[in-house]
């Protein structure tokens, strides 16, 4: 009985604080195996090894840092399990693949609005700091009701997208991918698979939105 209270009052604190609950169910991390530090280490290697000259993103310098802070999320992904926490296909169907430098090469394109970079995690990780100019769209809205979701995709207007979420352990982007490669989008989509972790790997800086 005292456990179900604790349950239900950390549900309503969850509430009133804004939580999402797939927002504390990807905190949670508690159904298979660590991903163990030589996963880790192979999946890590770009993004650890490259080197950027300062670009401008959406109006923001971003210049490559590895001294700065790094934020708990993403100091130790070798700690992360499996499942929920599982390395991802290097490719998925209706979408291309992009590294963390292909940002530099991309920039003009980004700058001028023809293509988006789209924020796949949940809200509340967005809230947490996300890719300079980022929008929000949560895999969730593109797989939940059929209505929502192509309101959402319409509000693209077609643009390119490249989307993300947490990184090469994260389910999330994918998910929202599949789901814009179901419903027929029109425009070109492109997978940044290393997302958030690959950046903060590479050394630069997330912004708050």
């Amino acid at each position: 009985m005292k456990k179900m209270r604790s349950g239900v009052m950390l549900a309503a604190m969850a509430l009133a604080l804004g939580w999402a609950a797939p927002a504390m169910s990807e905190e949670a991390g508690s159904g298979g195996a660590p991903l163990g530090a030589a996963v880790a280490s192979e999946q890590q290697k770009h993004a650890k090894s490259v080197t950027l000259a300062p670009f401008t993103l959406n109006g923001v310098e971003v210049t490559q840092d590895r001294g700065r802070a790094m934020l708990d999320a993403f100091k130790s992904p070798e700690n992360r399990k499996c499942k929920p926490f599982c390395v991802q296909p290097k490719s998925i169907d209706g979408a291309t693949t992009v590294e963390v430098d292909d940002f530099a090469k991309m920039a003009d394109e980004i700058n001028s609005g023809k293509t988006l970079i789209v924020d796949m995690r949940t809200p509340a990780w967005y809230a947490k700091g996300t890719l300079p100019g980022a929008i929000s769209l949560p895999y969730t809205d593109l797989t939940g009701k059929k209505t929502k979701a192509k309101a959402k995709i319409k509000k693209l207007k077609g643009k390119n997208l490249i989307a993300f979420c947490n990184g090469w352990w994260c389910g999330q982007s994918p998910t929202g991918i599949r789901a814009l490669v179901e419903f027929g989008y029109e425009g070109k989509i492109y997978y940044f698979r290393g997302g958030s972790q690959d950046w903060a790997d590479a050394g630069l800086a997330f912004v708050t939105p």
